[in-house]
């Protein structure tokens, strides 16, 4: 354990200096003119738009298998136009933590993975630090494949967390680290900073599941200085039991 947190604190990169500048992210605007709001029957449209082209709800399995089985053969998932190629979740139920992202990524071949080989080397490296391997850990993404332009539109997020709060009852992890601003708004309606600031609960099932968001490995990979403030974040969770 030692020699762990070790590894991950030179990882982590705490010898660089660096420094926190708050900034507002967003101007404040002025209020808009009376004479410049939009019809009524314009906004009307606009929600019936929306509705329209929002998802349908998805019909949820009640079983751990059923539900395997629906994310990778359904033709009722939001992605099922996506992508042929669906990724599966890892890992064994009750788990000490499982492990968010919005979406597979790709290796160097163009496979779709949970997280390619260079993120998931460090995504291990992270879980070990606070005393977790993979026996323990369950992986997962929030859309079993990746669209082609690497976005979710905004209209699919609330059938997508009601999919994700239903798994995360399936699977009944005591932990749960969300990577990412775009899980971050999925889950908690919020962005990666702000998430970032507390640590967080998930209510599901009747149960409430103690959570963090931080940094995808893939920035903390691109942008070391941020490994840092990704282990502070690790921090919050509960300290996990020797076995």
């Amino acid at each position: 354990m030692i020699h762990s947190l070790q590894d991950w604190w030179s990882l982590a990169g705490v010898e660089l200096d660096y420094a926190e500048h708050p900034a507002a992210l967003l101007a404040v605007e002025a209020p808009t003119p009376v004479r410049d709001v939009i019809p009524t029957v314009a906004v009307t449209e606009r929600v019936q738009e929306v509705a329209k082209n929002a998802a349908p709800d998805e019909p949820l399995p009640d079983t751990y298998p059923d539900f395997l089985d629906w994310l990778a053969n359904s033709n009722d998932l939001i992605e099922a136009s996506w992508s042929k190629h669906r990724v599966s979740p890892q890992g064994g139920l009750e788990p000490e933590v499982m492990v968010i992202s919005a979406l597979p990524e790709k290796n160097r071949n163009g496979e779709a993975q949970l997280f390619n080989p260079e993120n998931q080397k460090l995504l291990e490296k992270m879980l070990s630090a606070i005393g977790c391997d993979s026996q323990q850990t369950y992986l997962t993404n929030i859309a079993s494949s990746v669209p082609v332009d690497g976005r979710i539109d905004d209209h699919h997020w609330a059938a997508f967390k009601t999919r994700l709060l239903h798994h995360i009852g399936l699977v009944r992890p005591k932990r749960v680290i969300c990577f990412g601003d775009l899980a971050a708004k999925i889950i908690f309606g919020q962005d990666l900073l702000t998430a970032r600031k507390n640590k967080q609960f998930i209510n599901h099932s009747s149960s409430k599941t103690e959570a963090i968001v931080t940094f995808h490995p893939r920035i903390l990979i691109e942008r070391p200085i941020f490994k840092a403030q990704a282990w502070k974040d690790l921090q919050m969770l509960t300290r996990i039991s020797a076995p």
